[in-house]
């Protein structure tokens, strides 16, 4: 034992004399190291909430509509969080995936970028795109009559297939001689044809059609249903075969035509549309033509979607996004409907009952938003616009409608869906969730599909401008 520890007094004693002064430098430099990174990451993570939280703000709650707000801060701004800003601050368990989907929620398009002209040339080109009233009035748009002043007329052709050009028809004892058009004025329609329809809002008969299995059931005057049974539908569009020959098939099952259909709703469901001529219906606004006109003449373009579920009324408002020109979001908000809720139609709407227990709007407060930044002139785009327009309870003439700018290989009324639109024109894919549509991507992508139109026909014009000039 003494030869033992003669030994260890010798080598282990120097040797620790000699290094253990490194052993503790290199502790304490790990130690500090440590301590330097655990740091940054609590910082990163801080600043991630704060980038989460001014993202989902930037539109989301905007109250006014204006870019220039604080609620409307761009994301990522360092600026002192507000109290309704702590109040929603995100949680660390927050989806990694979040932060890059409201960066590419903001981003500039890339049809923007590449049409390289300013925005007022962009307004300009586009004034070529919108609808004529006419078409406004056949393809079921809210429109304004002067003997119903301040009151909304919507036309629902009762016709299968129809063409735009056709005579249009005269409802009884409601003349469209004279539509309000363009924030006041008026435009002349000349019937021909006599023919008349009836106005189906003198028929108080509470006899609906359900929009997905198509029985018929009934609703009081009150909006109470008298018919409470299940609702078996299929929630797929009957898809025929790409060959052509075979029988047709629903897409949600490959259930064939005439088949029991694959899904159970609580009750029966209807768009609040009858055939023929609908109103006058009060509760609509009507956008209001600038008193001083913009100096470069831009009124301003902007695309919007809104997202819709079924209630004792119909179709009602629960969501709608509006981006501006150039594809940055503006305005995003959940609606609160002024009827019962029959069914949130999530497959679609991508609302649940879960988000309309959250902070919502009343729609007259959204009207009140809209009409913030929305004029007469203002150039509003979407694809089935009319829907839109419809749940907004909104008079807006000045549209540009993607299902209309490029229309169905068949024509009216079969038109093509925004996602296959995507599909074949930019070549990406949308509405792939299953948990619905994402009324801000499909408002990026309608707005994306017509700035791509415009700078192919721009390129088209050129071309033709120079095969003359050779000639």
């Amino acid at each position: 034992m003494d030869e033992a520890a003669r030994i260890l007094n010798k080598t282990l004693v120097p040797l620790l004399s000699n290094y253990l002064p490194f052993f503790i430098t290199v502790l304490l430099g790990w130690i500090i190291v440590t301590k330097y990174y655990s740091d940054d990451k609590n910082q990163k993570q801080k600043n991630e909430e704060n980038y989460s939280l001014a993202a989902d703000d930037g539109g989301g709650a905007s109250s006014s509509g204006s870019e220039g707000n604080k609620e409307n801060a761009s994301p990522g701004s360092r600026t002192q969080l507000s109290r309704r800003q702590k109040k929603n601050k995100v949680r660390n368990g927050s989806p990694p995936t979040g932060k890059k989907k409201q960066k590419k929620r903001h981003a500039v398009l890339r049809q923007y970028t590449k049409l390289n002209l300013s925005d007022a040339e962009i307004f300009d080109s586009l004034r070529g795109y919108t609808l004529s009233p006419e078409d406004l009035f056949l393809l079921g748009y809210p429109i304004e009559n002067r003997l119903y002043p301040g009151r909304a007329l919507i036309f629902k052709n009762p016709v299968k297939r129809f063409d735009v050009n056709a005579k249009l028809f005269v409802p009884n004892e409601v003349y469209v001689d004279l539509l309000v058009h363009n924030g006041g004025s008026t435009f002349e329609r000349r019937t021909e044809s006599g023919v008349h329809l009836k106005n189906p809002d003198s028929d108080k008969s509470s006899e609906k059609k359900c929009v997905r299995c198509s029985k018929t059931f009934f609703i009081s005057p009150e909006g109470e249903y008298l018919t409470q049974e299940h609702c078996l539908y299929h929630w797929g569009k009957l898809q025929r075969p790409l060959s052509g020959g075979g029988e047709s098939h629903y897409t949600c099952c490959k259930g064939r035509k005439n088949t029991k259909g694959c899904t159970t709703g609580k009750l029966h469901v209807w768009n609040g549309l009858n055939d023929g001529w609908n109103g006058p219906y009060d509760g609509y606004v009507r956008t209001r033509t600038k008193k001083t006109p913009p100096p470069d003449g831009n009124y301003k373009v902007y695309a919007l979607d809104c997202e819709m579920c079924y209630t004792t009324s119909g179709l009602e408002l629960t969501k709608i996004s509006v981006v501006t020109h150039d594809g940055r979001l503006i305005y995003d908000t959940l609606v609160k409907p002024e009827s019962s809720i029959i069914d949130y139609n999530t497959r679609f709407s991508g609302v649940t009952a879960k988000d309309m227990a959250k902070r919502t709007k009343l729609l007259k407060d959204v009207q009140s938003d809209l009409m913030g930044f929305i004029s007469a002139d203002t150039i509003l785009v979407g694809h089935g616009l009319e829907n839109d327009l419809r749940a907004l309870k909104m008079i807006h003439t000045t549209v540009i409608d993607t299902s209309i700018v490029f229309p169905h290989y068949y024509g009216l009324p079969y038109k093509r869906s925004l996602k296959s639109l995507v599909h074949s024109v930019l070549k990406r894919d949308i509405q792939c969730d299953n948990t619905g549509h994402d009324s801000i991507e499909d408002a990026r992508s309608c707005l994306e599909l017509l700035l791509w139109k415009l700078r192919k026909d721009r390129v088209s014009s050129k071309n033709f401008d120079n095969d003359l000039n050779l000639q």
